[in-house]
């Protein structure tokens, strides 16, 4: 149950259940960075630890003016997590509610900052597909070495399923234990799929609800490889050697900052 209530200068954010509840001795907890409630009173609901979200959540209504979240818990009954927020009204529009999200307060990383705020990660992490053991090593230097992580694959079912691994972890995994990956750089000859059928893959798993960058790689300059890439859905190509000027190109242009 969410109720919010008006008071003369503050608004009282409340929500409420009847769950397990939560013993006193373990409310404060609750605010810890993965805090675990051990007690086998809980029967093993909270095997995997609290996470991160009431602690967030806490910095984030102090960072808006609160004095924090209170919870009220009965164990065996239920719990009752609330704030207050201080208003600021408009003189322009009596009804609107001005808050000032200060982020920089926040004692949080700017992984975490990002996805809060704005829904998205900020990694900086790169798959790798190359079957050529050799090939994938030089490039994975060349990227580690402007600490960016790497990911990496021997060939295009290989590297779907790892992208796959990656949206997965992303969507269940804490923020902190993200392993998002931001691009794609891709050999184009491969044995079971290559580079042209990575791309068919990945904008089909994508549906049309965003698109990762991809870039080929490849030892020919053909006009037709060049042509098929784009009207796939490829990014750009790079022609091997890859020199280490247009990989500095490549992860400033297609890598967030």
């Amino acid at each position: 149950l969410l109720t919010v209530t008006k008071l003369c200068n503050k608004y009282r954010i409340c929500v409420k259940d009847t769950g397990i509840g939560i013993k006193e001795a373990d409310q404060e907890k609750l605010f810890r960075e993965f805090g675990r409630l051990e007690s086998k009173d809980y029967r093993g609901l909270n095997n995997h630890g609290v996470g991160l979200g009431l602690m967030i959540s806490n910095d984030i209504v102090k960072c808006l003016g609160s004095t924090g979240i209170v919870c009220d818990s009965e164990f065996g009954v239920g719990s009752q997590f609330s704030f207050e927020l201080p208003i600021e009204m408009d003189e322009s529009s009596p009804r609107s509610l001005r808050m000032t999200q200060e982020m920089t307060t926040l004692h949080l990383t700017n992984h975490q900052k990002d996805v809060v705020l704005n829904g998205r990660c900020n990694c900086r992490r790169v798959l790798l597909v190359d079957d050529n053991e050799y090939n994938l090593m030089v490039l994975k230097r060349m990227v580690t070495k402007r600490n960016i992580e790497v990911i990496e694959a021997f060939d295009g079912e290989d590297g779907l399923k790892k992208l796959k691994a990656s949206i997965d972890c992303y969507q269940k995994c804490s923020l902190d234990t993200c392993r998002r990956v931001n691009l794609i750089l891709s050999d184009l000859n491969m044995p079971r799929r290559d580079g042209f059928d990575l791309i068919r893959d990945v904008r089909e798993l994508e549906n049309g609800q965003g698109e990762m960058p991809i870039i080929l790689v490849s030892a020919f300059d053909k006009h037709e490889d060049i042509e098929k890439g784009f009207r796939l859905g490829m990014d750009n190509m790079l022609h091997k050697p890859v020199k280490e000027e247009l990989i500095d190109e490549v992860l400033n242009q297609y890598l967030p900052r």
